[in-house]
């Protein structure tokens, strides 16, 4: 139910981390000015990055990092994968591959992946402290997902923003971002795959959930998650497009005119006049329709008590894990980050 990941790691052996032979870090170029920055460190690793980034306590003298900031971010679903070896159905060995995550991803794989990164950092999950956190569900609807996706209205007093020839929308609200989109357009997968997701920005919304570090992700906490996700999917004002008008009446008929255009909910009507017009349509699509949204919160009710059910024979180990070898021969850590420049955004 997990996917992308934001993560600030805390008492952190950065000289152990830079020296594992598995991880290639590289200075930070910008790419509007060309100048290096050599106060911020990538590595990329399993379609994720691991970043360092001095503070301006750090011993310049003797070359040593004191107290670094050291962030781990990226999508640990698509990494799963990767070091699972499941790629996409559209995976061509000549061309650029960004990961694969249409697949479902439970609980015991993320509990895989949490055992992993405590063992690449050396730490422990209570020191994986999240800043951002997307919970997410892969729905697998009887109907194209583009017929949901095209009739998406608005999000509370969101509008929708499409993309990806409308293969994507999302809602972007101050701390978080709800989204929709068709997984089965984006792998070219024989099965239909919609997915609903929840990106969290501030880390203030996880309060409720009992969620802070890693150490929290449980049965428990992950259910809370599935909730909230349920509670911003209601949320959505939707035109269903299997509406069968054939016996419905004119005035009904040239009021769905009306109700399936967004700029009618959000540029003609005020918040506190959409009340009576919603209900309207409710009741035609209740009695006239195949009612696909509500098709779609029954499967992510479905899918996440089947992912967020803890398999108790799970041991917590991802295959391919004796792949990764950690080889700690003590270098100089900058030296190592002096040869490799890698090119970045600003931000």
């Amino acid at each position: 139910m997990m996917d992308y990941v934001k993560i600030y790691l805390i008492n952190i052996n950065v000289e152990r981390l830079i020296n594992l032979s598995i991880l290639d870090f590289k200075s930070d170029i910008s790419k509007s000015t060309g100048n290096v920055n050599e106060n911020i460190f990538i590595a990329n690793y399993n379609f994720c990055e691991i970043i360092i980034k001095k503070n301006s306590n750090q011993d310049n003298v003797n070359g040593l990092f004191v107290n670094p900031h050291i962030t781990f971010k990226g999508s640990i679903h698509k990494m799963w994968n990767e070091i699972n070896e499941i790629k996409s159905p559209n995976h061509k060995e000549n061309e650029l591959y960004k990961g694969y995550n249409g697949n479902q991803f439970n609980i015991n794989n993320i509990f895989e992946v949490r055992n992993h990164l405590e063992n690449l950092f050396d730490c422990n999950s209570n020191q994986m402290i999240f800043q951002n956190i997307e919970f997410g569900v892969n729905t697998t609807p009887l109907f194209e997902p583009k017929l949901y996706l095209k009739g998406l209205l608005y999000h509370k007093n969101i509008p929708f923003e499409f993309r990806y020839k409308g293969n994507y929308a999302q809602a972007e609200h101050q701390v978080w971002i709800f989204k929709i989109y068709n997984k089965s357009y984006q792998y070219e997968m024989n099965s239909n795959v919609l997915r609903i997701e929840l990106k969290i920005r501030k880390m203030t919304e996880l309060k409720p959930l009992g969620i802070k570090t890693f150490a929290d992700i449980n049965e428990d906490t992950l259910n809370k998650a599935k909730e909230l996700l349920l509670k911003r999917f209601d949320e959505v004002m939707h035109y269903d497009y299997t509406i069968i008008k054939k016996n419905l009446k004119k005035n009904d008929l040239d009021k769905l005119k009306v109700y399936s255009n967004p700029r009618y909910w959000i540029e003609d009507l005020q918040p506190n006049h959409r009340h009576r017009p919603k209900e309207h349509l409710r009741k035609i699509t209740l009695s006239n329709s195949n009612q696909i949204h509500q098709q779609i919160r029954f499967d992510i009710i479905k899918k996440c008590v089947m992912n967020n059910q803890l398999d108790k024979s799970n041991k917590c180990v991802i295959n391919n894990y004796s792949n990764i070898r950690l080889n700690t021969t003590q270098i100089d850590p900058l030296i190592i980050l002096s040869k490799h420049v890698v090119l970045t955004n600003d931000n």
